[in-house]
């Protein structure tokens, strides 16, 4: 492992936050020292800082079992300091929807593939770049995260706080290429000035609606602009204009495109989320009080409290989530929170799911209480609860994000799917490493019916071990040793589990939880980040390697067990196709040393239907193409100089490298088409199908004489025809399979 990367790694797992930036590029390096200062743009500038649309292409990378996914940074954090290239990240989320053959938000994209290319007019090449209109109807997404960075102002200590927007469009015959347009939703400081505000970024639509909270605690401001009490916002971001948009104790600056949905509240809310426009006909902000209320925007910009979202509970803990996964009848979504029962004597120890309608009223709810044992259904496995409880809501979660730790989701078979991160109840420390994530499922449609529980993740720092990873990588169960079993498609019994997930407290002593809070795809299967043991070739041996990586849970629903697989991991490389230029991933964050990092993954880092909005019954679990998409929070590093080493200048031993290591939003989502559209077997278009009559008419068709209700010689639609896969597609079809 390169020192770099070993220095990197070092620092996530002793609780160093990172952060999210990239579009895809790097800098012309102007300055000739280092890779500094880098392309990341100033949050505090009008014009392209404040909306910018440009072209991203997806990588296609294997999870460790083949699966195949793609992969781009989205979305980089802005400028805000000369000691860094981009500011470090909070927490970020992806739209519960998408919005399907619709127009793209932009008329116009910036287009770069070649080092230097990129948005900077002043740190980029800009004759690099070309505009692209894209025509025709698009899918479309939202994505929303918040940075921040300590700054001084004069003498005086600012922490300054910026949103972003993202609307991220793709042609779904074309799902490589993402059409971005990024948006610089709110600041709580302009440049130069001291903060008036503070945030905690919620959730974000497919429509570009972005919710968060805020407040003045700690601010520097003047008495006269910091913002009094607890407050819900609502950035309508395609509303905004291109000047700074500041939050203060007045609302927005750009006050024409900022909500503010609670206003001045004395009591103290969680991180909110939000129930997307397109479900509910406006977008509709929910959250959770200290309390123990459910607050909703029954009316737009006004909100409703109830505690009929917990029946059988004495209050609840940290935020509400949303999930478009429609369990309950009535509803439109589910919405979910950790709780304490009744007979949970004062313990996090439930659950607690309901619908929500298009006002975010609550229609049904239903707890959940843990069992009193948690066993993995994989290997019957049994978990030491040892007492105890949900987390992964303290320190600052509750009032920067995410907005829930309480994952909803549900399977093929209409079962419903919740999951949240327990910690081990030896210790009552936010930083305890003795984690699981249990999962339950039960039928929604049945008020009575009995939960199933399962550990569908875990680790046991006593026994020094952890839930296996399963990988094509043969029998010594690491990769890129040509060993019997590796790379032959199937995980069978030539493969080794490439390793496991591992307690935090093994790599090197470091404080934390082991486990992020987790999320779903359309299918059932969990995503995650976790520390792991992998088996690594390290010269000429195999040996276990400690790092942090994303982790998809396959689900079987045959035995409601979660076969684990890494999906991305620290040290990776991947080919970024429009900066022209390898980048490593260096940071994937999972704890900030006293309790679960903000910036970590969560259930709203997920899209939970799926791509495209497609009919995805009779594939596989493992498609990717269950999964809506998904966004990361990474540190990159590019090799800008292209010398294979990675080196990021602001990192210690690394000040003459001319690499760039940027903060990033990630997303991970499908990269395969939907299936050509293959004509009609009635060929002659006569009403009888697969006659001989329909092959005459497709040769004389392939021959330039085609009836006038004949289909078309280009059968499969590839673009090309009368080819010889036109010929198999039609007798593919004419026998009764598929194009």
């Amino acid at each position: 492992m390169p020192n770099a990367v070993r220095v990197v790694i070092l620092a996530i797992l002793a609780g160093t936050t990172v952060s999210a930036s990239a579009q895809d590029s790097v800098s012309r390096n102007a300055n000739g020292g280092n890779g500094l200062p880098g392309d990341a743009l100033s949050p505090w500038t009008a014009g392209l800082n404040q909306r910018a649309s440009f072209i991203v292409d997806l990588t296609p990378i294997q999870t460790s079992t083949g699966v195949q996914f793609g992969i781009a940074p989205i979305l980089k954090s802005g400028k805000v300091s000369t000691a860094r290239f981009s500011a470090l990240n909070g927490s970020s989320a992806l739209s519960p929807t998408a919005r399907t053959g619709v127009a793209y938000p932009s008329t116009s994209y910036t287009f770069w593939n070649a080092p230097g290319g990129g948005l900077n007019s002043v740190e980029n090449d800009t004759v690099l770049n070309t505009s692209v209109s894209p025509s025709g109807l698009a899918t479309v997404l939202g994505v929303g995260f918040m940075d921040f960075e300590d700054v001084t102002v004069g003498t005086t200590a600012v922490f300054t706080n910026q949103l972003y927007a993202g609307l991220m469009a793709f042609d779904p015959e074309q799902p490589t290429r993402l059409y971005v347009t990024r948006i610089n939703a709110a600041v709580n400081a302009n440049s130069g000035q001291t903060d008036r505000s503070q945030f905690g970024f919620g959730g974000v639509d497919a429509d570009g609606n972005l919710c968060f909270r805020a407040d003045s605690f700690g601010s520097t401001g003047a008495a006269t602009s910091l913002l009094v009490g607890d407050n819900f916002f609502r950035i309508r971001s395609l509303a905004r204009s291109t000047s700074v948009n500041v939050i203060d104790n007045n609302g927005g600056t750009n006050s024409g495109a900022t909500d503010w949905v609670l206003v001045r509240s004395t009591v103290s809310h969680a991180a909110p989320s939000l129930v997307p426009a397109n479900l509910a006909g406006r977008s509709v902000v929910l959250g959770a009080d200290f309390t123990g209320q459910y607050r909703y925007e029954n009316l737009v910009n006004s909100t409703a409290v109830t505690t009929s979202h917990r029946p059988g509970t004495t209050d609840h803990r940290g935020g509400a989530g949303f999930s478009a996964q429609s369990i309950f009848a009535g509803s439109i979504g589910t919405s979910g929170i950790l709780t304490r029962g009744t007979a949970g004597g004062g313990k996090t120890d439930s659950l607690s799911l309901w619908g929500v309608d298009a006002s975010g009223a609550v229609v049904t709810a239903r707890t959940l209480s843990m069992p009193a044992t948690l066993v993995d259904s994989c290997d019957a496995f049994s978990w030491p609860l040892g007492g105890g409880d949900f987390r992964n809501y303290d320190s600052q979660v509750l009032f920067r994000g995410g907005s829930s730790p309480v994952a909803i989701g549900a399977d093929a078979a209409g079962q419903a799917l919740a999951a949240a991160v327990i910690y081990n109840g030896m210790s009552l420390s936010p930083a305890n490493p003795n984690n699981a994530i249990a999962a339950v499922r039960f039928d929604p449609s049945q008020p009575g019916s009995i939960p199933q529980w399962t550990a569908a993740a875990w680790v046991d720092p006593a026994a020094q071990t952890g839930k296996p990873i399963l990988g094509d990588f043969g029998l010594d169960g690491a990769p890129d040793t040509n060993d019997v079993g590796e790379g032959d498609g199937v995980v069978n019994a030539n493969d080794t589990p490439i390793g496991r997930l591992a307690s935090l407290s093994e790599a090197g002593g470091a404080a934390g939880p082991s486990l992020s809070a987790p999320t779903f795809d359309s299918a059932g299967n969990m995503y995650f980040v976790a520390s792991t043991s992998l088996r690594r070739l390290v010269g000429q041996t195999v040996q276990n390697i400690h790092g942090v990586s994303l982790i998809r849970g396959v689900y079987d629903a045959s035995t409601f067990c979660f076969d684990l697989e890494v999906v991305l991991d620290l040290g990776s490389v991947i080919v970024g196709a429009n900066a022209g230029r390898s980048y490593q991933v260096q940071g994937l964050n999972l704890a900030d040393g006293d309790s679960i990092s903000t910036a970590s993954l969560w259930p709203g880092s997920a899209n939970q239907v799926t791509w495209n909005d497609i009919n995805t019954s009779g594939l596989p679990t493992k498609d990717p193409r269950h999964m809506g998409g998904l966004v990361l929070s990474a540190r990159i590093v590019y090799d800008t100089d292209t010398n294979g080493l990675f080196q990021d200048p602001t990192t210690t031993g690394n000040a003459t490298s001319a690499d760039e290591g940027y903060n990033v939003i990630l997303y991970i989502g499908n990269i395969t088409p939907p299936p050509l559209p293959c004509g009609s077997a009635d060929f002659d278009g006569d009403g009888d199908t697969g006659t001989d009559l329909d092959i005459e008419a497709l040769f004389a068709c392939l021959g330039g004489n085609c009836c006038p209700t004949c289909g078309s010689a280009d059968f499969d639609g590839d673009g090309d025809t009368g080819t010889d896969l036109d010929i198999e597609a039609f007798f593919r079809v004419l026998s009764g399979g598929t194009c």
